[in-house]
């Protein structure tokens, strides 16, 4: 009986193996270069306040509060668009958070305010029991620094609700990088501990 039980253990062990073995001779070992990487610059090409159908816009709405009603009220939210041109996500009409903020942010471009004044943050945020990726935007506008998010997936916020870093005391856990269609910037720890805001971006 003995004898039995160790040879059936010996040929499920056997088996087990082999079949282990057999698996990864079919997915070979990831390697280093399998890494996906994305280059931040990408991120910037897809602000782009050129595009005909966003300088169309621009001049048709006007104003940057018209521009973040419509992004807010015309652009449909789909976390599971990837990011794409912000003219491509005025023709299909719906963008995850980032999308968004990439289209406001190139409306406001193609309405004259400089790319000193206003840049897309991703980040990570807090919500019950999970954590998120996320995107907002940051913007100077007469002479004031406000944060806005159009998304409508924390709540629907008004242009100008919040002030300063006062969105980022609110929502967000962590901010990670920031940019524009000129320029791509990792947030600093240091400027975290601080609490001196972003790198400038000119």
């Amino acid at each position: 009986m003995r004898k039995t039980a160790v040879v059936l253990t010996a040929i499920v062990l056997a088996f087990i193996c082999g079949f282990a073995a057999g698996s990864l001779k079919k997915r070979p070992p990831l390697s280093f270069h399998d890494v996906i990487v994305s280059n931040p610059f990408e991120l910037s090409s897809l602000i782009t306040p050129k595009d005909k159908l966003i300088k169309a816009l621009a001049v048709e709405l006007k104003t940057p509060e018209n521009a973040y009603r419509f992004v807010q009220e015309r652009i449909t939210n789909d976390a599971a668009d990837p990011a794409i041109p912000a003219g491509e996500i005025l023709a299909t009409g719906k963008a995850s958070c980032l999308g968004k903020a990439i289209l406001l942010c190139a409306l406001y471009r193609a309405m004259g305010i400089p790319a000193s004044s206003v840049r897309v943050v991703a980040g990570e945020v807090d919500i019950p029991g999970s954590i998120i990726d996320h995107a907002w935007l940051e913007m100077e506008y007469k002479g004031r620094c406000i944060q806005q998010d159009a998304s409508n997936v924390l709540g629907t916020f008004t242009f100008d609700q919040f002030k300063d870093t006062s969105y980022t005391q609110v929502f967000i856990r962590d901010e990670e990088f920031v940019f524009n269609d000129k320029q791509f910037a990792i947030v600093s720890q240091l400027n975290k501990m601080r609490g001196m805001g972003h790198p400038p971006i000119q």
